[in-house]
């Protein structure tokens, strides 16, 4: 090439660089001034808590966004850097602290409440000793939740892990491909094979563009401003992104459920720690109690596994339908700063009884490195 041809091929790709520059300077200032506009817009026009609150995962399908603070249902909601609620807790262990991690959906995670007041917050306060993660996701089933324990609970090598089931939409949660909340993110699920679990989990994965989209859609005013002026159905057009399952979970929802209920437990037990499955009534249960928590302690799927029906408990500290509306803030059993500190001082007293509030001999081997979310 001469001497002329490069540098008009140099004067060339300086513009193509310099109007990219111009383009994208144009777009972020617009989506300022579209936030400046209206400042709580992307917020008014989020499906739901749900959408708003988290981001997607191609492994779990969503998980909270890191680093994150929101007022949610009235109470102040703030995620860490690790995409979880609560103080950050180091991977490394603390000499003679016992640590806890808790899985489960919106009960666990604390919808509603402060940050200092779910009850994984009050049971360190109540016992200063224990170092509690609070693992809890919104909208989660059993199965994201034994996902979670394998790619992020164990890093914390912790001496007791507790699952927190609902029995009101756990077993709903686990026989879907995809949130019930929103129908927007995908989800994975287990299928048992010959008595295996297997998981299913194809089409969680979205294409870069596909993710792009999305991540517009629920992040981006300016998207969003277009997507209004075009009339394009926000809700339809995020579910079409997402995509569709090739087929829903076709397993019993109590069988899988039990199925990876003993999973965490072989999983748990098989690093030195203890396990316990607690399971979280509904209103209706506190009325006329079902037959959901007799199922999984009668289960032989479950035989050995450590599960506690919370009702007598709950009602034993007071907790009853009379009332209810002092403890819990809807049928679901998403508890009120009162319910969250009563649930903290009936979840030592079973931990207590198990014999899960001892912490483990120091190991020779070095922590692992602290978990992030996926």
């Amino acid at each position: 090439m001469s001497p002329r041809g490069a540098r008009g091929l140099g004067k060339n790709v300086l513009l193509a660089l310099a109007s990219l520059l111009a383009v994208g300077l144009l777009l972020v200032g617009s989506e300022m001034a579209v936030r400046r506009a209206n400042p709580r817009y992307l917020e008014r026009i989020s499906l739901d808590d749900l959408a708003y609150l988290h981001t997607y995962s191609p492994v779990y399908g969503w998980t909270p966004r890191p680093a994150f603070r929101y007022t949610l249902a009235g109470s102040e909601t703030t995620i860490n850097r690790l995409g979880y609620r609560g103080r950050e807790v180091a991977s490394a262990r603390t000499p003679g602290r016992p640590r806890i991690v808790m899985l489960g959906d919106s009960i666990t995670f604390g919808y509603g409440v402060g940050d200092g007041e779910t009850f994984s917050a009050v049971m360190e306060t109540l016992d200063p000793r224990l170092e509690v993660v609070n693992l809890g996701v919104q909208g989660y089933g059993t199965d994201q939740e034994l996902l979670k324990l394998e790619r992020e609970g164990f890093a914390y090598a912790p001496d007791a892990v507790v699952l927190n089931v609902c029995l009101a939409n756990d077993l709903l949660d686990n026989a879907s491909a995809r949130s019930i909340y929103d129908g927007v993110y995908p989800k994975p699920y287990f299928r048992l094979e010959e008595g295996r679990l297997v998981e299913v989990a194809g089409h969680v994965g979205l294409s870069p563009l596909r993710r792009l989209a999305l991540l517009l859609s629920q992040r981006s005013a300016l998207f969003n401003a277009l997507l209004d002026v075009t009339r394009v159905d926000r809700a339809r057009y995020q579910r079409e992104l997402a995509g569709r399952a090739e087929a829903e979970p076709a397993e019993p929802a109590f069988t899988v459920t039990f199925a990876i209920v003993r999973r965490m437990d072989e999983l748990t037990r098989a690093r030195g720690a203890g396990f316990v499955a607690l399971l979280y009534p509904s209103l209706r249960d506190f009325i006329h109690p079902s037959r959901r928590a007799p199922r999984f302690l009668e289960a032989p799927e479950l035989r050995g596994v450590k599960v506690v029906d919370l009702l007598p408990r709950f009602q034993a500290a007071g907790f009853t339908a009379d009332t209810f509306p002092r403890y819990s803030l809807d049928g679901n059993l998403h508890l009120t700063a009162e319910g969250h500190r009563l649930a903290a001082r009936v979840i030592l007293e079973v931990l207590a009884e198990q014999g899960l509030l001892r912490a483990a001999a120091p190991a020779g081997s070095s922590p692992s490195p602290a978990p992030g979310p996926s």
